[in-house]
């Protein structure tokens, strides 16, 4: 049963983006280790805030969002990853595969996203959008199609960037509201470690991207 609450929301760790809301209307789900996780719901979709601070430059973690076949290793529950089409430094499409727990169909994803930083702050923003009509559904999965996410990148001082991450999808099928509940801060906190963790590596630490101001 645990194996089944923590897999639900798998698949909104890798929608490698944050709309306007009324923040009266977010419940803080929990704190812990620095990332608070917050809530909401609309009709049949969850939406999902989550905000912490990750030590990285800009360019570490950008470079890190770039490097899709690699999202297995960080995006919890991902079991496969591949860009599909880089329009530009700035925008690409991407497959992500995930592993949903027996009974319920493994589902996968279609995601087209656009990366901005303004010039003054140099804030980033990175948002994906569900484009489930770009390649041909495949058997054995079921395509997500209402699903869209945004990264927001504050730099901070001494080396740390703040980090908003929202999300908003729905799984399809058939899955019971009060599994989710129970399920609905997992993915997201597994997926903040995981990056927290690899972003350390030396590859990372000394990224550095020509269209991206530090």
């Amino acid at each position: 049963m645990f194996r089944i609450l923590t897999m639900l929301f798998i698949l909104n760790l890798l929608f490698l983006p944050f709309a306007a809301s009324a923040q009266e209307d977010w419940e803080l789900k929990s704190e812990k280790n620095g990332i608070k996780v917050y809530f909401k719901k609309t009709t049949s979709v969850y939406e999902i805030k989550l905000v912490t601070s990750i030590q990285s430059s800009l360019s570490g973690i950008i470079q890190l969002f770039n490097e899709v076949e690699n999202f297995p290793k960080w995006g919890y529950k991902v079991t496969e990853a591949k860009l599909l089409k880089k329009v530009s430094d700035n925008e690409m499409y991407y497959h992500s595969k995930f592993d949903f727990p027996w009974p319920m169909d493994d589902r996968d994803v279609v995601m087209h996203t656009k990366l901005e930083q303004d010039p003054k702050t140099k804030t980033i923003t990175s948002t994906s959008v569900a484009d489930p009509t770009f390649i041909p559904q495949e058997k054995n999965y079921l395509r997500m199609t209402n699903s869209n996410t945004k990264w927001t990148l504050i730099p901070g001082t001494n080396g740390w960037v703040y980090v908003e991450y929202y999300i908003y999808s729905s799984p399809g099928g058939s899955i019971p509201d009060w599994l989710v509940n129970a399920a609905i801060e997992v993915g997201p906190r597994e997926t903040i470690k995981n990056m927290k963790t690899i972003l350390q590596q030396p590859t990372y630490k000394k990224a550095k991207l020509a269209y991206i101001k530090e």
